[in-house]
C-alpha cells in the first residue's frame, strides 16, 4: 500500500509539472506551437516520461478542461438555486477555492494572449452545466438564465484574470465576497446605493 501511495504521488507530481510547464509555455508562445519537446524541457523531464502520462499536447489540454468541468460539476452537485441565493458568498468562496487549488495553471490560462479559444471552451462547458443544473429551479426562461450565467462567468473570469495578473494583492476571500455581492446584489449592493 505504501509503495502504491509513493507511485501515485510521483504521478501527481509529474503531471502537475507537465501542466505547469504547459501553462508557462503558453505565456511565451501560441498554444498550437507548443511541442512535447518544449513541455518536457520546461518540466525538466524526458519525452519518455511525458508519454508515460500523456499521448499528446492535446491530451494535456483536454485533461485541464475535463478537470475544470468536473470540479464545477462536483460543486454544483446537490446544490439548489435557493441555497446559493441564500448564501452566495459561500458559493463564490467555494468556486474560487477550486481555481485557487491550481492557481498557476488557471491563472496563466486566463491571462495568456491568444488563449481565448480554450478559455471560451471552459466558459461554455461550465455555462452548460450550470444551466442544466438550475433550469428547473429558476423563475426565468431558459434564455434569460443562459444570458445571466454567461454574464456572471465571463465577468468572474475577467476579474480573476485581472487579480492574477496584478499580483493577487487582494485576499481570495475578499475577492469572492465582492464577486458574490456583484452577482447577487448587483452594483447597487456593492456600492451601497439605495434603490
Amino acid at each position: 500500500m505504501e509503495r502504491m501511495t509513493k507511485t501515485d504521488l510521483r504521478v501527481v507530481k509529474t503531471k502537475k509539472a507537465i501542466r505547469l510547464a504547459f501553462s508557462e509555455l503558453m505565456s511565451r508562445k501560441p498554444m498550437e506551437e507548443i511541442s512535447i519537446s518544449d513541455i518536457s524541457a520546461e518540466a525538466l523531464i524526458n519525452r519518455k516520461t511525458f508519454y508515460a502520462h500523456y499521448a499528446s499536447v492535446h491530451e494535456v489540454i483536454a485533461e485541464i478542461e475535463d478537470e475544470i468541468t468536473a470540479s464545477f460539476q462536483k460543486l454544483l452537485a446537490g446544490k439548489h438555486l435557493k441555497d446559493i441565493l441564500g448564501n452566495p458568498y459561500g458559493f463564490f468562496h467555494d468556486l474560487l477555492q477550486i481555481v485557487n487549488e491550481n492557481i498557476d495553471v488557471y491563472g496563466r490560462l486566463l491571462t495568456t494572449n491568444g488563449n481565448f479559444n480554450l478559455v471560451n471552451k471552459i466558459i461554455q462547458m461550465t455555462r452548460r452545466e450550470i444551466c442544466l443544473t438550475f433550469e428547473h429551479e429558476a423563475a426565468v426562461d431558459k434564455q434569460t438564465l443562459d444570458t445571466s450565467v454567461y454574464f456572471t462567468l465571463a465577468g468572474m473570469l475577467a476579474v480573476f484574470a485581472d487579480w492574477y495578473s496584478n499580483g493577487k494583492k487582494q485576499p481570495i476571500e475578499s475577492l469572492s465576497e465582492q464577486l458574490g455581492r456583484l452577482c447577487f446584489d448587483g452594483i447597487h449592493g456593492i456600492l451601497g446605493i439605495a434603490e
